[in-house]
């Protein structure tokens, strides 16, 4: 059913990707997202936070209204899930294995902004263009015998719908001026790709960076589909509520039923043992998770527009890092050279 073009609208993904280029040699260790994700938001509260010194932005009477807030720590005290609600961005880390990027060479990631979150974009630029200044990655020991993080410059920022394959350059180091792209992933999009699929008894999916789910309180080592579907749909549903204001048009029992009936056909996943360390509150968070890819068969017609939509928005624990990034596939699709973590 083809929704009222309001509606339809109502929830945006805007994928926008840097590329950038090395100045200085840069690691980023296993997990790249995590590191990009810290850097980059963290640049973002030592730039723009006013009261510092608060452990947490609950704690702040400013939180209401603060970018900060907005984007590092959103607090909703009146959500149906709790106040402590997903983060309104993602990142889209390297993939491949390399770690370490020499002088000279490219390095691109992206970072996907949901809905209102597109008005905070000027920050997030901002706080791209410290890291410039202040390195990004692991600090290694030059030439000159000094201990410092890796730098790059950004030469451009563009703004891409994956869908229609639409791309505009939203900022170039030429001219420094931002434009605001009037594009994105709507649901309207999502649902003409779906249809376009036809009504497939059999998906594969690949997980490009680990993914990390919990379900009834355990975690969950291989790619279970139900789980799988559990955790995007709250994700989605979260999401849409907290960044558009509406819910998304979805029957969740009759999705969890049809999922109930989906197998794992084949599963030619790994599991991957990562940590992200957390420099400000000095603990270490378990982000490992599986990746490589799975085939499922069954009923996933249904289920198709929300897994689109979890290719943009990611599933499980950590998306906000990067974790939980996959892209659905053909029958037997085996994954591109390097795609994976």
């Amino acid at each position: 059913m083809i929704l009222a073009d309001s509606l339809s609208r109502a929830f945006t993904s805007h994928r926008l990707i840097f590329h950038c280029r090395v100045v200085e040699p840069i690691w980023l260790r296993e997990h790249k997202g995590s590191a990009i994700r810290g850097a980059i938001f963290g640049g973002v509260r030592h730039q723009f936070c006013v009261q510092k010194e608060l452990e947490s932005c609950r704690l702040c009477d400013l939180a209401a209204s603060c970018p900060v807030s907005f984007l590092l720590a959103t607090v909703d005290e009146t959500g149906r899930r709790g106040d402590d609600v997903p983060r309104p961005y993602t990142v889209e880390p390297p993939l491949g294995s390399a770690t370490r990027y020499g002088a000279g060479e490219s390095l691109e990631f992206g970072i996907t902004l949901y809905s209102r979150a597109l008005a905070y974009l000027p920050y997030l630029i901002v706080a791209v263009h410290n890291l410039e200044r202040y390195g990004l990655g692991a600090t290694t020991q030059g030439a000159s015998g000094r201990w410092r993080r890796g730098s790059f410059g950004v030469e451009r920022i563009t703004a891409t719908d994956p869908l229609d394959g639409r791309t505009e350059v939203v900022m170039e180091t030429s001219d420094n001026l931002v434009h605001t792209p009037d594009f994105g992933v709507t649901h309207q999009a999502v649902l003409r790709r779906a249809e376009s699929m036809g009504q497939p008894e059999r998906l594969t999916i690949r997980f490009l960076t680990p993914t990390r789910l919990i379900d009834q309180g355990r975690l969950v080592q291989r790619p279970l589909f139900r789980p799988l579907v559990q955790r995007l749909i709250e994700r989605l549903s979260s999401l849409w509520e907290h960044y558009a204001g509406v819910s998304p048009p979805l029957d969740f029992a009759a999705l969890i039923a049809a999922a109930e009936q989906v197998r794992t056909v084949e599963d030619a996943t790994s599991w991957v043992d990562l940590d992200s360390y957390s420099s400000r509150r000095g603990v270490r968070t378990p982000i490992g998770g599986f990746v490589g890819q799975a085939t499922f068969e069954g009923p996933v017609a249904a289920l198709l527009p929300w897994l689109i939509w979890g290719e943009y928005t990611h599933v499980g624990k950590n998306a906000v890092k990067g974790d939980g990034w996959y892209r659905l596939g053909g029958e037997g699709e085996a994954p591109a050279s390097g795609d994976a973590v």
